[in-house]
């Protein structure tokens, strides 16, 4: 069956329908399963707060998570190097700058004091483990790297389980909250049903979009890793899109800068953690060191931005996170193929 998808793709066409199709599974599959997942869990008795901070968070990383763990299983690692890296300056450059150009954008105080610069401090760290390397092929992340990663994953977690119970009313965890029990549906053969699916989907999907991204490389005669920086990155970060937009369209505008840096930590520490476990992703030889880089050069750009203007990203603020990213996308296709 797999050889005949590898055929299938080989034609250009064919290869862009699959892989839309796959994006779509990804998308639609992370959905139904966080949605069987929190009906279950409510339905268990466990809290809404412990449901809003793991299922619910955890909702949009799971595109990444499946596609990466596939294509690094499948002997791809450039391109889980370049969907976690272009995901996070995605998540950044074009997601909170175009939700900053439909309105400006209020950072909350525990945000900029906590998860704000514990990102830029992850995302060093990330790049201090990249220069050990993981095996004698090159400089990147091993599977030992991999657990680091995800106990720091677990400590995270712990730490807003008790920031929760000890704040109910912050925002975020008001809004995870409410999305939990929004999520709860009527019966519990339905939310399992409804699981199986969704993790089918997932499935499916990342074997499809990994395949179809592979082809389309090679057809276009451009590296594994541009193509994850690129499409492919964009196209999982839709997920948190649309959380911020909808958290926009609610008036909670302090809740978009939340979901990034969430998705962004999650990103690094859960994704890349199990993906290093699966495969050692290494660090692209050609352009893999500025790609690093430019992830931590853009998270250390909304620090400041965060704290001025009484900490709101203003329009002008998201029109320059937008320019970045979109410059920088232009110069990583001109860089690799020169036209």
């Amino acid at each position: 069956m797999f050889e005949a998808l590898d055929q299938f793709v080989e034609r250009p066409f064919a290869a862009a329908v699959t892989l839309g199709v796959g994006i779509a599974l990804l998308l639609l599959g992370g959905h139904w399963l966080v949605s069987g997942t929190v009906t279950i869990a409510r339905r268990l008795g466990v809290s809404t707060l412990v449901v809003g901070l793991t299922v619910v968070a955890l909702g949009t990383s799971s595109p990444e998570l499946f596609f990466n763990v596939i294509a690094a299983r499948n002997g791809h690692p450039d391109l889980s190097f370049g969907n976690i890296v272009g995901s996070n300056i995605a998540n950044i450059g074009l997601i909170l700058g175009l939700t900053a150009l439909v309105a400006p954008l209020a950072v909350h105080g525990r945000i900029v004091s906590k998860e704000l610069p514990w990102l830029i401090v992850v995302s060093v760290a990330m790049i201090g483990l990249a220069l050990l390397p993981p095996s004698a092929n090159g400089s990147g992340f091993g599977r030992f790297d991999g657990v680091l990663m995800l106990i720091g994953f677990a400590v995270f977690m712990v730490s807003w389980y008790r920031m929760g119970r000890r704040d109910a009313a912050d925002p975020l965890v008001r809004e995870l909250s409410v999305e939990a029990e929004a999520e709860t549906r009527a019966s519990i053969i339905g939310a399992s049903v409804l699981c199986l699916v969704g993790l089918s989907g997932l499935v499916a999907g990342g074997k499809l979009s990994e395949t179809s991204a592979v082809a389309i490389a090679r057809t276009l005669g451009l590296s594994e890793a541009l193509i994850g920086l690129t499409i492919v990155a964009v196209a999982t970060s839709l997920p948190e899109l649309a959380t911020c937009i909808v958290a926009c369209r609610r008036g909670h505008h302090d809740l978009a800068v939340g979901n990034v840096v969430g998705s962004n930590l999650f990103n690094l520490l859960l994704v890349l953690g199990t993906t290093a476990i699966v495969h050692p992703v290494g660090v692209p030889a050609s352009h893999g060191w500025q790609d690093l880089a430019m992830m931590l050069f853009i998270a250390l750009l909304l620090l400041p931005m965060a704290v001025t203007h009484r900490n709101k990203i203003t329009r002008a603020e998201g029109a320059v996170l937008l320019a970045l990213y979109l410059g920088y996308m232009a110069w990583i296709v001109a860089r690799e193929k020169p036209w």
